[in-house]
């Protein structure tokens, strides 16, 4: 075959879109004997196998030839209207099944989100850090990234409302702002409700879409659920990814996004030039695990699986690592975040831990201006304690051998 260049025939969209720096470290995973804490994946132990095998049975038994049919593309009409009770009664998200568009995981939702939102150069703001799936989508569609500071507290709006205000002052305007509000991906931090407040104020102010990213919410170990960024918005302007993924069966990849019923409809027809319509049998197999309250309680004993494996691995961090390295305790998800002096490169740290067979994720991808050099993501939620214990363990012999 030829190995001639087509590079002057690719799209745009084809030059602009960028491989997720996870991927590429979870090609690793699979060595031998590789200890990781890379990949944010659930953990397999948790997975309602016999539940769904059950479920499934009965599907096949019973109604075959609607559940291996195809589907419409916004989704099953009894899942959507059940996913609006649940929004209403658990989140607090007024909607019905208009508001709702089923999606092959949440990537999807953002990515058709961007789709109908985002033309070329368009101006995105993004936390630093924040998720490279989120900010890809962005690229993708070929627009553009700005970055806010992220702290404890989650994306600096005070600092989004100054920088909003100098592009106003220079005739340019931004397009949205993407936000994991719970337990964010990377840092595990969650914007506050003093900060969610503030946020719908400035996208009404300044006229734009925020995308909401919130695939963690459901996974709290201890402190209160504050209110989704869409529950209080009165204008419309949130569209929010919810995951089935990290509560439910990942490889299924049966999620659902909230919007304006004007912005769904427009997603749906997006939609049906991508993949027609999301699985038929993974969303009725949803529909009766949350009919039947199975979700419900695989949300609480979730909860305590991760509690048990973030409260481990902080003991571990305690035990192991430098007083030079700092890190966050998470209210819950599936990540902490490590700081280290500003003279120590991750990458390079990487590079080493992957020589003792140690992965993990080095901070700097998550961060769209190329700092974040000195930080890096910590997952505990697919490994063993075992696992855990001998990868920080090592991690923490090489920093330190670092430092000196």
């Amino acid at each position: 075959m030829s190995t001639s260049s087509l590079a002057h025939l690719y799209s745009k969209s084809a030059c602009c879109a960028v491989p997720s720096a996870i991927r590429e470290i979870n090609k690793l995973v699979d060595s031998p004997g590789m200890k990781s804490l890379a990949g944010g994946w659930p953990d397999p132990a948790v997975f309602p196998g016999q539940e769904i095998i059950r479920i499934t049975n009965e599907l096949l038994n019973d109604k075959a030839d609607r559940v291996l049919q195809y589907g419409t593309t916004e989704g099953l009409t009894e899942l959507r209207r059940e996913l609006a009770r649940l929004a209403t009664e658990r989140y607090g998200i007024v909607c019905s099944p208009d508001h709702i568009v089923i999606t092959a995981g949440s990537a999807q939702g953002m990515d058709l989100a961007c789709r109908v939102i985002i033309n070329p150069e368009d101006l995105v703001f993004v936390g630093l850090p924040t998720y490279f799936g989120g900010t890809g989508a962005v690229m993708a569609a070929c627009g553009e990234l700005l970055g806010v500071a992220v702290d404890n507290m989650g994306m600096d709006t005070q600092q989004l409302d100054d920088q909003l205000q100098r592009l106003k002052k220079s005739n340019q305007r931004a397009k949205g702002v993407y936000v994991i509000p719970n337990f964010q991906n990377p840092t595990g931090n969650t914007l506050s409700f003093e900060r969610r407040k503030h946020l719908v104020e400035l996208a009404e102010r300044y006229d734009l879409i925020i995308f909401e990213d919130d695939p963690y919410g459901d996974l709290r170990f201890e402190g209160e659920h504050l209110p989704p960024i869409i529950s209080l918005d009165t204008h419309g302007r949130v569209v929010h990814m919810r995951s089935m993924s990290k509560t439910f069966a990942p490889g299924l990849r049966v999620a659902w996004t909230i919007g304006p019923p004007e912005m769904i409809r427009k997603m749906v027809v997006a939609k049906q030039f991508v993949d027609v319509a999301t699985n038929s049998l993974a969303q009725y197999i949803l529909l009766e695990f949350i009919r039947s309250g199975l979700w419900e309680k695989r949300v609480q004993l979730n909860n305590q699986h991760y509690k048990s494996k973030r409260n481990f691995m902080l003991k571990q961090l305690a035990a192991h690592f430098p007083e030079q390295a700092q890190w966050n305790r998470p209210d819950g998800g599936f990540f902490i975040f490590v700081k280290l002096p500003k003279t120590l490169d991750t990458s390079t740290l990487l590079t080493e831990a992957i020589a003792h067979n140690v992965a993990f994720v080095a901070g700097q991808p998550f961060f769209i201006d190329g700092s974040g050099t000195h930080t890096f993501r910590l997952s505990y939620s697919q490994s063993s304690e075992s696992v855990i214990a001998a990868a920080v363990a090592e991690l923490g012999r090489l920093i330190k051998k670092k430092l000196k």
